[in-house]
């Protein structure tokens, strides 16, 4: 006799299995900015914790101390550049997923971004409608 009961309950257990937390460092000089993303991954990633920094010096003192899943930094910001903060990560982190963003298009800043160890980049101008999907592939 065949019974349905493991098939339910394994989909029920699935259903009722929280979604991991993640932690988000994002670094952005700008603080509209930094709040809407921090919003737009907050709404996907209710279980997120994310830490916001305002600038190059704050983003490479809590990447550098502390344990993250995700970084998401502007690339020109004061005191250290993101550019610049990402060639510092990757010297003590070198597997963990840095998303650069940037007001600039262009693909050679994207290209730069790239080649410099960066994960993925986004221009500021897409970012929102993108950020989700991309943080997903991440941190996959």
């Amino acid at each position: 006799m065949f019974h349905s009961f493991g098939a339910t309950n394994a989909r029920r257990s699935l259903i009722h299995t929280p979604k991991p937390m993640i932690k988000i460092l994002l670094a952005d000089d700008h603080t509209a900015i930094r709040q809407r993303l921090k919003q737009i991954l907050l709404d996907e990633f209710p279980f997120s914790k994310i830490e916001e920094v305002a600038d190059g010096d704050g983003l490479l003192r809590q990447a550098l101390t502390e344990e993250w899943d995700l970084v998401i930094a502007d690339m020109i910001m004061p005191a250290v550049s993101g550019l610049e903060a990402l060639r510092h990560i990757r010297m003590s982190h070198p597997h963990l997923p840095v998303l650069l963003l940037s007001i600039y298009c262009d693909e050679d800043y994207a290209s730069h971004a790239i080649r410099a160890g960066a994960s993925a980049y986004l221009c500021k101008e897409v970012a929102y409608e993108e950020l989700v999907g991309t943080v997903q592939r991440l941190i996959v």
